[in-house]
């Protein structure tokens, strides 16, 4: 009798282990904004103006489905220095967020598609400009991410601000995401405008990156897979429990 309770255990064992590595597969997808061979976040994906790019990599190097298009009036790319000290700690080095996407227009959009529909992502924006021999704030932008957060960015000269907050390499980038949601689709819009308050230049959008991952929801019910794993799972269990009684 011990014998198929054993198998019944290993069985289950195996279950778990891969719905845990389902999981854990989530990973977050960056996009580091700047000029062509930038150096990159490792596993960031480098897009350096407008257009749509496909087959995005995750931080483990695996290619999803997922791609973004970005536009805007004269968007053009711009090598930029961070000051490291606004950079948010991340177990993946974020020290080659470096570069920039930038327009004098008053607005960019980004269009996030191949996700996960109807589904709930932690999501950051970066903002980033650099204007020498100026103190004070650097540029502003107004942004709303669909189905989620909407918030006001304001960074100066070489500052990494990660959605509304300027960022602090004392900090996780965790501690700074905001939510959105997709559409039935598996899309999410990100809208950036300048609202014109501050006048800089003549003003525009400045940009270093954006990423996302899917969020974990309190009381959500898993994806359809994991959920149908989880159930088979407890079933095994339950009969292994069942087989032990008897014998």
């Amino acid at each position: 009798m011990k014998t198929p309770i054993l198998r019944l255990k290993l069985i289950t064992g195996i279950l778990l282990g891969a719905l845990l590595s389902a999981h854990a597969s989530a990973q977050l997808i960056g996009v580091d904004f700047g000029p062509s061979a930038s150096s990159t976040p490792n596993n960031w994906n480098l897009v350096s103006g407008a257009g749509t790019f496909t087959g995005l990599i995750d931080e483990e190097g695996a290619t999803t489905p997922v791609s973004i298009s970005v536009s805007g009036v004269g968007l053009t790319s711009f090598a930029l220095e961070l000051i490291p000290s606004t950079i948010p700690a991340w177990n993946n080095n974020l020290a080659s967020l470096t570069g920039s996407i930038f327009t004098f227009d008053t607005r960019a959009d980004f269009l996030l598609e191949g996700l996960q529909p109807n589904a709930a992502y932690d999501v950051w924006l970066f903002g980033a400009r650099d204007i020498e021999g100026r103190t004070g704030p650097a540029f502003e932008h107004t942004v709303s991410i669909g189905g989620g957060a909407s918030f006001v960015q304001v960074g100066a000269h070489r500052e990494l601000v990660s959605n509304s907050t300027v960022g602090s390499s004392a900090v996780n980038l965790n501690n700074y995401s905001v939510r959105g949601r997709t559409n039935g689709s598996g899309q999410m819009s990100i809208a950036v405008v300048d609202p014109g308050n501050l006048n800089i230049l003549g003003g525009g959008v400045y940009l270093a990156g954006v990423a996302l991952q899917p969020a974990i929801e309190p009381n959500a019910v898993p994806a359809s897979p994991l959920w149908s794993l989880l159930l088979l799972t407890g079933l095994i269990t339950l009969l292994a429990s069942k087989a032990n009684i008897r014998a």
